[in-house]
């Protein structure tokens, strides 16, 4: 069996066999000139420093939808500013709290012993009014680089990302919830509640009402969720987990994060798998069942799962990706409601595979866009 798995985050890693995912990052591209600038005048004023100058100044590291990522270095400073640091800015629609959420949540994971970068600068603006983040660099490669074509690698991969997602949902969540909550941000925003009441507002203006009985569906048959929540990363596959000399360096990229059942993060995952692996690299396809199976398998080893939740929240997990998709395709909607760019699971595979997967949960088949 020949398998590849998912994407890489970093242009200087998509070498060798590992899955290119395109570069269709939030926006266009700043000027690097323009960026230095403006990122340097930041960091002056937030350290005190009008001398304060790169030793390698910002450079554009590819892959991603909702960022724009460079990596710089600063000379003769130390402390959290020294070394090589990740300017992670958001795009100009995102919430001015994004920084500050994903900060609370790195920040408290890393100090409970997760490999997690360290936010060690957070900026409501200052980069053409766009908000961002200084984050420390992680050493190594996106985990995508460790896939070759042998069934042998490709287990290895499957293996170790699903007992690091176990490991993740064993951490203690209550610190990292009263971490958020200092920072402004009440437990509720990483709820599961809160994506149900985001997903409502595709319906309000009634553009999609043909997905409504689906979503109808998922609101009435929605699980009891368990007493303790768990701290989920909301898109956890390779090219999200750095690796160097065979350990696992950070995972990174938490915009997703929530508080909820373990289940909620696995089938998010598992969707990942099934669904976008085979849209962004068509091979892969006769295989993604059997390696989704293997993490599953691999995970409930360590953390036993309900697997009717796992089905329920694929459900909406793919429920979300079509009716994002869908939204693409729509004329007249909010910008908020419209992915940024070109959305990964808009193609045809995803769309259908996404379909497929609602109607076998709930017996409903949504409408395709023209």
């Amino acid at each position: 069996m020949m398998v590849k798995l998912l994407r890489n985050s970093n242009a200087s890693e998509r070498q060798g066999t590992t899955i290119v995912y395109p570069d269709k990052s939030a926006g266009e591209a700043l000027n690097e000139t323009t960026v230095g600038d403006q990122l340097l005048a930041a960091l002056r004023q937030r350290m005190g420093d009008a001398s304060l100058e790169f030793s390698e100044p910002p450079t554009r590291i590819t892959g991603g939808f909702e960022t724009l990522t460079y990596g710089f270095r600063l000379s003769a400073v130390s402390g959290d500013f020294a070394g090589p640091l990740v300017l992670r800015l958001f795009n100009q629609t995102d919430a001015a709290d994004q920084g500050r959420r994903e900060e609370a949540v790195q920040n408290a994971l890393a100090a409970l012993g997760y490999p997690v970068p360290r936010v060690v600068g957070q900026f409501d603006a200052g980069i053409n009014g766009r908000s961002f983040n200084v984050i420390k660099r992680i050493a190594g490669h996106a985990m995508t680089a460790e896939v070759g074509l042998t069934e042998e690698a490709s287990v290895k991969v499957t293996t170790w990302l699903a007992k690091l997602h176990s490991q993740l949902h064993r951490i203690p969540s209550g610190p990292v919830i009263e971490a958020v909550e200092k920072a402004g941000f009440p437990r509720e925003r990483f709820s599961m509640e809160a994506r149900f009441r985001y997903m409502s507002r595709y319906f309000e203006d009634h553009a999609l009402d043909g997905l409504k009985p689906a979503f109808d569906w998922l609101v009435r048959n929605k699980p009891a969720e368990q007493r303790r929540s768990v701290v989920c990363h909301g898109d956890f596959h390779p090219g999200n987990v750095m690796i160097e000399d065979g350990n696992v360096t950070g995972v990174i990229d938490w915009s997703a994060a929530a508080f909820a059942d373990p289940e909620m993060d696995v089938a998010a995952t598992l969707t990942v798998i099934k669904v976008a692996a085979g849209e962004l690299e068509p091979k892969l396809r006769p295989f993604l069942d059997t390696m989704a199976a293997l993490y599953l398998k691999v995970y409930q080893e360590s953390t036993p799962i309900d697997p009717d939740k796992v089905l329920y929240y694929e459900a909406f997990r793919c429920f979300r990706t079509f009716t994002r998709a869908t939204a693409l395709h729509t004329p007249g909607l909010p910008p908020s409601l419209v992915p940024h760019d070109q959305y990964p699971w808009s193609g045809e595979f995803a769309m259908q595979m996404a379909r497929a997967q609602v109607k076998e949960v709930t017996g409903i088949e949504m409408p395709m866009t023209s």
